[in-house]
């Protein structure tokens, strides 16, 4: 490689990469910083600065971060190969093989071109993730990157910069997260939060200014106490006090439903210590000197997040009586807080936990090959790579990472699919608790199971993964395609009986395909199934374009009233205990068993079942109503709905509520709303049949101040 002339600004960039990573080689590093200059001569950003602060300031980052020589190169190269018009071969042989793929992997994930652009942004991921697998080391460049950019986007127009910074906050932020870049998280939070939501960004910056004085010395009040403490006990550590980031207090603001000045703690207190028994130790004191808050105690030490964060976190209630959380780790725990694993990374990740930490990432490439569909792919993206990851464990110890928020039923489908589908409920420190329970860091979680459990379409609200939604959408497809069949057979053989065609007149296999364009009869039966053949349509194939007669037509079209009763002779289909995915009752009646009822066949969703009452019927043609009828095992509760109109009268709620006890319903949800005179509440129940409901209206109605009750 031949020595190369650099201007006394370059060979200052070349100086601070040197000083930020020591094991950097200046010859090399002066090579591409001349090659870099050169290429992109005449190049400028919006800035008018010229082209290449962008890729110095890239370097620059990565070798704060410790990054090797390749990744140093890559970052000073980044561009090279989508700007210019130099090749990887060149950069290959100039700068080598390592530094070439990763310029190459990034060119590709920037350079991605589609005609749709959420298909493009799908796919620049999907490059993104599937280099990443194969070399880590290329996120470090996409980070950098994006972090020199946010620090400079106040040059592009107002709605790139909301764009940018959603994105950001979407998709890099997670990753900064997932990578353990807590310095690099929390200002690339900040940046985003400064364009995604300026006015709000501002006044928390304002209160901050405001405050600070006052904050300050708050913080002393509690630092100082500590300082004594651990003087008195000869307990050597570093105490530190920190304001958290603007949008980590904008978030405490959103969720606690309050305003800054309500927030307490907006600060931590961290303590830094040698070795692990003294964490434990420091806790000890700490809680000797203030109380306790258990609920928002959490050990990372005995139990790391997957990115390899380890502290104690505990908020105890200190000075004043407000919140402090005091974290406490020993000064390896703190540089891998502040750089991540990445602080210890030579290429070829020789640490303790190697393989560990990169986990995820096989299981995203895994998991993003079975996803087609470009919007669900980013969806997933914002999902699986969300920072509030935790970390749950089997019986025999074997830690699931999952996303804040999952439940017991998204951890039965992470251990394996049979496990999902059949799922009843878990036991949790031997309380036993039902599918849809969220679940906790550091749990550890016994899935029950049951062979004659089914999923149902409400399990889609309940998981949060996209792999249980993945599951259960392959789960529902096929089955559905199995309970059409079934369902469309049925009604087809009802109305060959309906119509009295015997069994040695009825049209064969090849004139029903041949009539109703269908490839084949499972097909056939699984239209009709889904309500995609009207019944008149049938009936016009079975009679050969007749007419039915007069009492015939009402027996095959039945008209029904609120004082109609299925007739024997409409053969009504029964609807039964079995959960079915074609069959739906609606929610505009919610029908119970002991209603009469009727069924309509609709399009793509097969029967939905009203109560003959529901004054929708109306909305629907006869030759989509079918008959049907509850079979005698109908045993499971139905979700019945109420709305009670009252006085605005003390307690009529509780009064309310009297009248459940004993009727063997379940509350689900109950809302409460008044005015000056007048009240109004909401509830949904489950029932087992209409008598019961009626009785309990009955006893409602009852109430002193109970003006009227009505369902659904």
């Amino acid at each position: 490689m031949k020595t190369v002339d650099l201007t006394p600004n370059q060979e200052h960039i070349v100086d601070v990469l040197i000083k930020k990573n020591p094991n950097l080689d200046r010859r090399v590093l002066r090579n591409a910083v001349a090659f870099i200059a050169d290429a992109h001569d005449g190049q400028y950003r919006k800035s008018g600065m010229p082209y290449t602060e962008h890729p110095f300031e890239v370097a620059k980052i990565l070798a704060e971060l410790k990054q090797d020589q390749p990744t140093v190169l890559a970052g000073l190269l980044h561009d090279v190969v989508e700007d210019t018009q130099h090749t990887l071969v060149e950069i290959a042989e100039e700068f080598g093989e390592e530094t070439a793929f990763m310029v190459d992997a990034v060119t590709k994930i920037t350079a991605a071109q589609e005609h749709n652009k959420t298909a493009q942004k799908a796919e620049t991921y999907r490059k993104l993730i599937t280099a990443m697998a194969k070399d880590p080391r290329v996120i470090m460049i996409k980070i950098a990157d994006r972090i020199h950019n946010m620090r400079t986007m106040r040059y592009m127009k107002p709605e790139k910069r909301r764009s940018i910074a959603q994105e950001t906050l979407d998709i890099y932020v997670p990753l900064t997260h997932r990578f353990g870049l807590y310095k690099l998280k929390t200002e690339l939070e900040d940046l985003s939060f400064k364009y995604v939501n300026p006015d709000e960004y501002q006044k928390i910056v304002d209160a901050l200014i405001e405050n600070k004085e006052k904050r300050e010395k708050y913080v002393q009040s509690v630092i100082g106490p500590l300082q004594i403490k651990m003087a008195l006990e000869d307990f050597d550590c570093t105490i530190q006090g920190r304001t958290k980031n603007i949008y980590s207090i904008y978030n405490k603001m959103i969720s606690r439903d309050c305003q800054f000045e309500d927030i307490f703690d907006i600060f931590a207190i961290r303590i830094i210590v040698e070795t692990i028994p003294e964490c434990y130790l420091a806790l000890g004191y700490v809680h000797n000197l203030w109380t306790p808050m258990q609920s928002r105690f959490k050990d990372y030490i005995a139990t790391p997040k997957p990115n390899l964060y380890q502290s104690i976190h505990t908020t105890v209630i200190g000075p004043e009586n407000k919140m402090v959380e005091v974290q406490i780790r020993t000064k390896d725990m703190d540089l891998t807080a502040e750089k991540g694993f990445a602080a210890h990374w030579a290429y070829k990740m020789e640490t303790q936990h190697e393989g560990e930490e990169l986990a995820w990432l096989d299981h995203m490439v895994k998991l993003q090959s079975e996803i087609s569909d470009s919007k669900e792919y980013l969806d997933f993206l914002k999902v699986d790579l969300k920072p509030e990851g935790m970390t749950v464990f089997t019986p025999k110890g074997a830690s699931i990472e999952l996303p804040e928020g999952s439940t017991v039923l998204d951890f039965a489908f992470a251990i394996h699919t049979e496990l999902g589908l059949h799922c009843i409920g878990a036991r949790i420190n031997e309380e036993v608790v039902s599918l849809d329970k969220v679940v906790t860091h550091g749990a550890t979680i016994q899935v029950l199971k049951s062979p004659s459990q089914e999923p149902s379409p409400e399990w889609l609200d309940i998981v949060k993964t996209v792999k249980a939604k993945q599951e259960l959408r392959r789960w529902m497809k096929t089955s559905i395609i199995q309970q059409s069949r079934s369902l469309g057979k049925e009604i087809w053989t009802r109305e060959l009986r309906l119509a009295k065609v015997e069994k040695d007149k009825r049209p064969s296999e090849d004139e029903i395909r041949k009539y109703f364009g269908t490839l084949s009869m499972d097909d056939f039966y699984e239209r009709v199934g889904q309500g995609e053949l009207p019944l008149q349509d049938i009936h016009r194939f079975i009679t050969g374009g007749s007419s039915l007669p007069k009492e015939m037509a009402l027996r095959f079209f039945p008209t029904f009233g609120s004082d109609k009763k299925a007739v024997p002779e409409e053969m009504p289909l029964q609807i039964g205990q079995e959960t079915s995915l074609v069959i739906h009752f609606a929610d505009c009646c919610a029908p119970l068993p002991g209603d009469a009822i009727v069924g309509i066949l609709r399009p793509k969703i097969g029967i939905e079942v009203h109560n003959r009452a529901c004054t929708n019927l109306k909305n629907f043609p006869a030759e989509q109503q079918i008959a049907v009828a509850w079979s005698a095992d109908v045993s499971k509760p139905f979700m019945t709905h109420l709305t009670i109109d009252t006085d605005n009268r003390k307690n009529i709620t509780l009064d309310v509520l009297e009248q459940l006890k004993g009727s063997d319903v379940s509350l689900d949800r109950m809302s409460v709303a008044s005015a000056q005179s007048t009240g109004r509440i909401r509830m949904e129940f489950k029932a087992f049949r209409t008598e019961q409901v009626d009785s309990i209206i009955t006893k409602i109605k009852q109430i002193s101040g109970v003006r009227e009750v009505s369902k659904a």
